[in-house]
């Protein structure tokens, strides 16, 4: 099973506008010592939109430098990536690798991208094979009858990263009658619902990693009453944080950044906010995250 927490790191620049490495690595340290399962590159937050396709296979090889290879590994899949080549370099050092597909009206591109991978059972069999579900960031519907209306699709799934109604999710997921593992997005909002209808897991920004673990042990261990307090706690950050993906995005580099000690920098894609309100929205944010921590 697919489950604990997973967070998806940050994507930082050095002066010169390349891929900081250091920060990278950095990341990746310090989620492991908060006890994560694993890591996942690429989600909507990391700015992985923005990262070209050279940029993305060296942050997966050097990832799979660092990272054990029995600690999950999950990547965001873009449409114009060759997902063949990027699961090629992992399995030089990995045995499993997850993929998740972010389906959206038009499915035609991400659809022909598994069901390649899925022809090519050499490849295949090392691949956990799931779909990202966020609709207002991505635009997808979720029924039972649109995964049975994709031939062989069910087939293939092994897990999904839902930003969903958790009750809507529910339902669909019941009538499907495939055991899938359900992870939760957009940093663990409302994670005590999507952990009553069954989820295993959840991929927050890396800022968050640390708070979260104790959360789902605690739920997985029966302790339900101590996980509903803990998440209480760090709740206000969780959504004051949630109002659009450029929110999540400021807030988090900012904050993860300056709890590493290392310079933020641009962002490949900058939100247009005026500098002055951003900053003193970052300052507030940095203040509800250490209270949280």
């Amino acid at each position: 099973m697919l489950g604990g927490v997973i967070p998806v790191l940050y994507s930082y620049f050095d002066a010169a506008g390349a891929v900081d490495l250091e920060a990278h690595e950095r990341q990746i340290a310090w989620v492991r010592q908060g006890g994560v399962a694993g890591i996942t590159l690429f989600g909507l937050v990391s700015e992985g939109s923005a990262l070209s396709p050279s940029e993305r296979k060296l942050l997966l090889t050097h990832t799979c430098s660092i990272l054990p290879p029995d600690e999950v590994l999950l990547v965001t899949v873009r449409p114009d990536d060759d997902v063949e080549d990027l699961v090629g370099c992992a399995v030089e050092s990995r045995d499993r690798l997850g993929l998740i597909f972010q389906i959206g009206k038009d499915a035609g591109r991400s659809i022909a991208q598994l069901r390649g991978l899925v022809a090519e059972p050499a490849l295949a069999k090392h691949v956990d094979f799931g779909l990202q579900l966020a609709p207002g960031l991505i635009d997808t519907t979720f029924t039972a009858d649109s995964i049975r209306g994709i031939e062989g699709l069910s087939e293939s799934l092994r897990f999904l990263k839902a930003e969903y109604n958790s009750i809507e999710l529910a339902a669909h997921l019941s009538a499907l009658e495939t055991p899938l593992d359900l992870l939760v997005g957009r940093h663990g909002q409302n994670l005590i619902e999507y952990l009553r209808i069954g989820a295993a897991g959840v991929i927050p920004g890396t800022e968050l990693a640390s708070a979260l673990v104790p959360i789902v042990e605690a739920w997985t261990e029966g302790k339900k009453d101590e996980a509903i307090e803990a998440y209480g706690s760090i709740a206000a950050y969780i959504d004051f944080a949630m109002q659009d993906l450029d929110t999540v995005l400021d807030v988090g580099r900012a904050v993860t950044a300056r709890a590493l000690g290392f310079k933020q920098g641009l962002r490949r894609l900058p939100s247009g906010r005026d500098p002055q309100t951003l900053s003193a929205a970052i300052e507030a944010w940095w203040v509800h995250w250490q209270a949280m921590t």
